[in-house]
């Protein structure tokens, strides 16, 4: 794993000395070291730099990038794993191609010197490239089909392209502009992160997944080479029974975590005692006759007394314990949540409002004294089914026919006399919307459209006014528009897919672990499998109030009985109780200071109603304080400190 950077200079006649690579390569590649402190390398000449930062697991000694290929007219920096390496090298050596290294990069660049950008079809794998052509004075950056690695780039004009895995590196130019983004700031507010392509920076973008660019003569072009496709290949009825499925999953699940185990260095595994992290680890064991080291978190009760709902020690323990895994624990107790917390807004580079990220850093950082790969669970649940929203959505349509007064009047009163209760005045807010993609949009929102207006003041509320967050989700946009004749909840699963797991849960794993030079390789989403997972109709992972059906058929053999009956329980992170306690009086002198008013963004009496709110027990606003409270510390890192 690795960071990679680069910069294409269209007219590098008419650049300033300043602008040239040379300027700031070596800076670009320090910002991110923590991606890769095995090695660095570089390679630049007056036209186009690219340089990397190496995490060594694949051939350790040999894999030195950049790669050129064998008469030096391309050259490769490359951010990931491709699983199918060992398959299509002697595909390559057959056509001709020799090698010098046994790693996977080198793989990726013959690859493309054999078949051009067409190579991405045949690549299973997360990643991030560049790569230049000598022969056509080319750039090519691709990212892999689900987005776990991410890539970020700067178009000034016709002069130049700045790319980088993280947007700190391509910042450490000072005369790339640092602005806020009126409709990415609107974004964060509302869902809690950026909405690719968009970013919370005015003049930075990141690639999509499954789409790569290609720069030449002072043009950018974006093309899409894969997108998952909803229904059946074949018909379902009659063909294949839900038997056939389940066994088709785990075929492809097995096989999936075969490869990913594949490095020369330690690997061990993420373990919360849940259905998918319990089923990597049990499959993990088919591959290797060593001990399995399994890392799990918990956040200690103590005085506060958080209860169980922070803390599935016990439950990852059990496990680990049927399957013989050498286990390790990290309880956190007292711990210095505003230094972390901190470094988590730096490594993020924007605002980022899942604090899910605290945890995942925590055991990252824990995990990396003994292995540098994990093996995560994550995906399972945007393929299957695993979310409880997507089996009460279904009752939307018997709710709205509930009698008016009953919708609008009795039950909304009954949430208000229930203030603490989010889940209740959620649903009394979400099931009445009619418009099916606007509706889900509303299961994920923070700020409403509402809430903004009290928040932030009028000249940002007008900037903003021209951008609607929901976007995303409605049918003059491809993730609702491309499949609204598909059954209701396997839509609701791509858009996740296409949104809240690459935009969430791909970014907030990436920097976490690669803040720790932990590399995280997620075997769900193998993209076979996620075919796969789409093929099948929504009945089949969805029975009633049962999550995941198809999923915990498939691994009922390979799992014991209790972990198929746990309920549902992600990283779950206190703040609640931390703005009620650790974090009140810090979140207080940030978000009330003075600063914060001249920023300009906020008005200061609603950030002072929702902390006084929260803080003497009457709403539970965490989340929403939790998104200010990193935009504020966001800000004077990245704005005012540029």
């Amino acid at each position: 794993m690795c960071g990679i950077f680069g910069q294409l200079n269209f007219r590098p006649e008419g650049i300033p000395t300043d602008y040239l690579p040379s300027s700031y390569l070596s800076s670009a590649l320090e910002a991110i070291h923590h991606r890769g402190p095995d090695e660095s390398g570089s390679w630049e000449n007056q036209i186009v730099s690219l340089g990397m930062c190496r995490l060594s697991i694949i051939d350790l000694s040999g894999g030195q990038q950049p790669i050129w290929n064998e008469d030096q007219t391309c050259c490769i920096v490359y951010n990931g794993e491709l699983y199918n390496f060992l398959d299509l090298r002697p595909q390559l050596e057959a056509k001709g191609h020799c090698f010098k290294t046994r790693s996977d990069t080198e793989v990726v660049l013959h690859a493309y010197e054999e078949w051009g950008v067409e190579c991405l079809h045949r690549f299973n794998g997360m990643f991030a490239l560049a790569i230049w052509d000598e022969r056509t004075q080319t750039l090519f950056l691709a990212r892999d089909r689900i987005g776990e690695k991410p890539l970020y780039y700067y178009k000034q004009g016709n002069q130049r392209l700045v790319f980088a895995s993280e947007i700190k590196a391509i910042l450490t130019d000072p005369t790339i502009p640092r602005e806020v983004d009126p409709g990415g700031l609107s974004n964060f507010l509302t869902f809690g992160h950026s909405m690719a392509p968009k970013t919370i920076y005015r003049h930075l973008l990141k690639l999509l997944p499954g789409h790569y660019l290609l720069a030449s003569n002072g043009e950018v072009r974006i093309k899409q080479y894969w997108d998952v496709c909803l229904g059946p290949s074949v018909p379902c009825n009659g063909i294949y029974t839900e038997r056939d499925y389940a066994a088709q999953i785990l075929d492809l699940f097995n096989d999936s975590v075969g490869r990913r185990m594949v490095a020369d260095v330690p690997v061990g595994a993420f373990l919360s005692g849940g259905v998918d992290s319990s089923a990597v680890v049990a499959l993990m064991k088919n591959h290797t006759d060593a001990p399995i080291k399994t890392f799990s978190l918990g956040f200690d009760t103590g005085k506060a007394n958080f209860g169980k709902t922070y803390n599935e020690l016990s439950d990852a323990r059990k496990v680990a314990d049927y399957f013989g895994t050498e286990h390790h624990e990290l309880q956190v107790g007292h711990m210095d949540l505003v230094e972390t917390l901190r470094t988590l807004v730096y490594h993020y580079d924007e605002p980022f409002g899942d604090p899910a990220g605290f945890p995942v850093y925590l055991l990252s950082q824990y995990a990396q004294e003994q292995v540098k790969v994990v093996l995560t669970g994550d995906g399972g649940d945007e393929l299957f089914g695993g979310y409880l929203r997507y089996a009460i959505d279904q009752l939307a349509r018997y709710y709205q026919h509930l009698p008016d007064p009953v919708i609008h009047s009795w039950i909304p009163a009954l949430a208000s006399r229930l203030p603490r209760s989010r889940r209740l005045k959620q649903l009394t807010q979400t099931l009445p919307i009619v418009q099916p993609a606007l509706r889900y949009a509303k299961w994920l929102t923070l700020f409403s459209p509402e809430m903004q207006a009290e928040l932030l003041n009028p000249e940002i509320n007008k900037m903003a006014a021209d951008h609607d967050p929901t976007m995303y989700f409605s049918h003059h946009y491809a993730h609702f528009g491309e499949h609204r004749n598909q059954d209701h909840l396997n839509q609701l699963m791509y858009v996740d897919f296409k949104t809240w797991l690459v935009d969430v849960y791909m970014e907030k794993t990436d920097k976490a672990t690669m803040a720790r030079s932990l590399e995280a390789r997620l075997p769900l989403l193998d993209h076979r499998l996620v075919e796969l997972a789409f093929q099948l109709p929504s009945r089949h992972k969805i029975r009633r109030w049962e999550t995941k059906h198809i999923f915990k058929k498939s691994i009922q053999s390979i799992v014991p009985e209790f972990v198929l009956k746990k309920p549902k329980h992600g990283f779950s992170v206190p703040t609640d109780p931390w703005f009620r306690g650790d974090l009140k009086e810090y979140a207080y002198e940030v978000l009330l200071d003075p600063s914060v008013e001249r920023h300009g963004y906020f008005n200061m009496q609603f950030v002072e109603k929702l902390w006084r709110e929260h803080a003497n027990g009457y709403h539970a606003w965490d989340a929403q304080l939790w998104l200010l409270l990193n935009f504020e510390l966001w800000h004077r890192l990245y704005i005012d400190a540029a």
